[in-house]
């Protein structure tokens, strides 16, 4: 009967350790369980936090891609039409130099032989008679004569006014020139800096694009790392449950057990004297 006894208290012993033990894992998996559950909950956090910036930075850099691809656009046409219109211009220039050249070479032609005729007549007394001079009975078809220059002084003010229309032409010619000259340069101007701020916006543009494809491939690996976080944390809520179910009855009665136990191990200490002292 001792021998009875002595193996109860053994097995009695033995189930007390055991609790002690299934109670101390307990304890140590469900802190374990919390501590990776709160870093869980703080990544998901983060990456949620992260997707939504990510969003928004893709939603911000598309909008300034279409934004400078309209700009470059606009730029473009503007540097088309300047040069339709530069081209436009210099032909309209062009002609008008090109025609006042040609008067003033017709009014210089012109000037010169009025110049050599007045002063032909200048130097003359009077008109020469010549065969179809009149006479008493034939009028003829010489000039009317005369004696003084000075009454073919009218002359010289068709020499003066073709010599004012070749100035007013020259002139005319010059402004034009200087027109062309000016509009030229401020054209190689307008596209120089055209060419430029198309450059810086097209290195704007690479630069933007990269940052977008870079922010989309980074949402895609957030939205991988938010799928693996969930099935973490679906893990650690699953194993969380079973540890409810193995330890809730044992951390709750643990001492109720273990006392129960121990007045079982002292009782049967109690029985084994009895047996003890009647032998």
């Amino acid at each position: 009967m001792k021998e009875i006894i002595d193996k109860l208290v053994a097995e009695l012993q033995v189930q007390m350790s055991d609790e002690v033990k299934h109670r101390d894992w307990c304890i140590d998996e469900f802190a374990v369980n919390k501590e990776e559950t709160q870093a869980g909950d703080h990544k998901m956090s983060n990456l949620q936090q992260n997707k939504a910036d990510l969003e928004t930075s893709i939603e911000k850099l598309t909008t300034k891609i279409a934004e400078l691809t309209a700009e470059m656009a606009r730029t473009q046409d503007e540097m088309g039409r300047a040069s339709d219109n530069r081209e436009s211009e210099n032909a309209e220039l062009t002609e008008t130099i090109e025609d006042q050249r040609l008067a003033q070479i017709i009014l210089a032609k012109a000037s010169t032989r009025m110049k050599e005729v007045y002063a032909f007549l200048q130097q003359q007394p009077g008109a020469a008679h010549i065969a179809t001079s009149g006479t008493h009975t034939d009028a003829g078809n010489g000039p009317a004569r005369f004696t003084k220059y000075a009454q073919n002084a009218g002359g010289s003010r068709v020499v003066d006014l073709l010599e004012s229309v070749i100035a007013d032409s020259q002139k005319l010619e010059d402004e034009a020139m200087t027109r062309s000259i000016s509009s030229q340069t401020e054209y190689e101007d307008f596209m120089k800096s055209s060419n430029a701020a198309l450059r810086q916006m097209a290195k704007t543009k690479a630069g933007f694009e990269e940052a977008l494809a870079t922010a989309k491939e980074d949402l895609v690996a957030t939205k991988a790392d938010i799928m693996e976080t969930l099935k973490v944390l679906e893990g650690l809520h699953e194993y969380k449950g079973d540890l409810h179910k193995s330890c809730d009855y044992i951390t709750k009665n643990f001492e109720a057990r273990q006392q129960a136990r121990q007045a079982e191990i002292e009782a049967l200490g109690e029985a084994k004297a009895i047996l003890s002292g009647s032998t």
